[in-house]
């Protein structure tokens, strides 16, 4: 699976941009408005999904990672529901709530499934090697740029909170479409060896 231009390392460099241009104003808010207690139970939350889907996904990751893109779907529409939550309420532990669960049960059965399709779309350890090192670049480069941005706009938490959001959505939509070439390149393959085999029968 040669490519040119890895849609991934694309995938990445947008959603860092918008994150990194976003996340100082959304988190300087939240700091200001939820407790250390809260902020710890997220991390705890976190961490506990970090472990019971990596157990579950390390099971059964054939079968759930044919709901991956419905996963994503899922996510972006929780994402802007949480969004509407903190702006027609600004009751901002509301929507650390919401996200903190979002991100605990949704989104990381989609980090989970990313790691899945890696594997299958770097299936070697050059390939994979260099996909780490260059993704690791791209989203530094994208960091780097969308400090920038966060420093020279100076949003209010509104604006900055709907461009994470949509940042989100964009960051699925190319994972969908990553996932369905992903498939169909390896259907392709699949029917190629079978076609060799068949020769031979």
């Amino acid at each position: 699976m040669k490519r040119k231009l890895d849609v991934m390392l694309i995938a990445t460099f947008i959603t860092t941009l918008f994150y990194s241009a976003s996340y100082p104003f959304i988190n300087k808010v939240i700091i200001s408005n939820v407790s250390e207690t809260f902020i710890a139970l997220s991390q705890i939350i976190n961490c506990i999904s970090v472990v019971f889907f990596a157990f579950i996904w390390n099971k059964f990751s054939h079968k759930l990672f044919k709901f991956y893109p419905a996963f994503c779907i899922f996510e972006t529409l929780l994402s802007i529901m949480s969004t509407l939550v903190a702006v027609t309420t600004g009751n901002i532990l509301a929507y650390y709530i919401m996200d903190t669960l979002i991100f605990a049960i949704v989104t990381r059965n989609i980090c989970c499934g990313g790691i899945k399709l890696r594997s299958l779309r770097y299936n070697t350890e050059i390939a994979r090697e260099h996909f780490d090192n260059n993704n690791l670049s791209s989203n530094a480069i994208a960091t780097i740029i969308g400090s920038a941005i966060a420093m020279i706009l100076k949003l209010d938490f509104i604006p900055m909170l709907w461009i994470a959001t949509v940042g989100n959505a964009v960051d699925n939509i190319f994972y969908i479409f990553i996932y369905r070439n992903c498939k169909k390149e390896l259907n392709s393959e699949k029917e190629q060896d079978n076609d060799r085999c068949n020769q031979y029968i």
